[in-house]
């Protein structure tokens, strides 16, 4: 029970964990770990209770989510660029400041243009795809409602209590290296879902969110950002 809004986070945390710590391969280990969650949230949606299923309820109404979404990266990419992480970690232990991202420039890094695009393609994919539906379904389809009550199949999409809120955002912004930034769009994306009680919009929120940052990550060669 509850399997489909857990599971693909949990192997979407261990695989970019490891695959972050590779020396070389970091292109083919990506893509193992992105097919395996998009084979693993295909295998578990035909498996899940019908339940489960409802409560993502596909449609086309989807221009709200377009909007956040939108608004959520441009507060991103201007939060990040004030690099107040950097001026806030230089006073913290080292085990708690924020660990940058892998960074990874394929121009720099891939041999011929076909590999560059292929990895473009599949990062593409992965960061715009799959990411949005295994975060969503687990910060908002899963621990937003777990907050409120162990029995969380009981509560209902966008259903709102402030400890649950705020837990979510702590825990989404520490999952993040841009603590501003994520702590920001987790709020934006938050208040979405209680407007309009609809996981699916988030989902797409952080799509549009996620396939315009690589757009502006191609454009401004800003790979720290991804």
């Amino acid at each position: 029970m509850g399997k489909l809004f857990i599971v693909p986070m949990v192997l979407y945390l261990l695989g970019t964990t490891i695959i972050g710590r590779l020396d070389t391969g970091y292109p083919i280990g990506y893509a193992c770990v992105v097919c395996i969650i998009a084979i693993v949230i295909s295998w578990l949606w035909l498996q899940a209770e019908k339940s489960d299923r409802e409560c993502v309820r596909f449609h086309w109404r989807v221009l709200p989510g377009v909007v956040i979404g939108l608004i959520g990266i441009a507060l991103w990419i201007v939060l990040c660029n004030l690099g107040v992480e950097q001026a806030v970690a230089q006073y913290l232990p080292k085990f708690m400041r924020p660990e940058a991202r892998v960074g990874y420039n394929p121009f720099e890094a891939l041999p011929n243009t076909g590999a560059v695009v292929a990895f473009i393609a599949v990062r593409l994919f992965g960061i715009a795809i799959i990411v949005p539906i295994a975060e969503e379904l687990f910060w908002r389809g899963f621990l937003l409602r777990w907050l409120i009550d162990p029995e969380w199949e009981r509560v209902g999409i966008g259903d709102y209590t402030f400890s649950s809120c705020a837990i979510v955002t702590a825990m989404f912004t520490l999952a993040h290296p841009e603590w501003l930034a994520a702590a920001t769009y987790c709020l934006l994306i938050n208040g979405l879902l209680y407007w309009k009680r609809d996981l699916w919009q988030c989902i797409v929120a952080h799509a549009v969110s996620n396939a315009a940052l690589v757009a502006y990550v191609l454009y401004a060669g800003a790979w720290e950002l991804w």
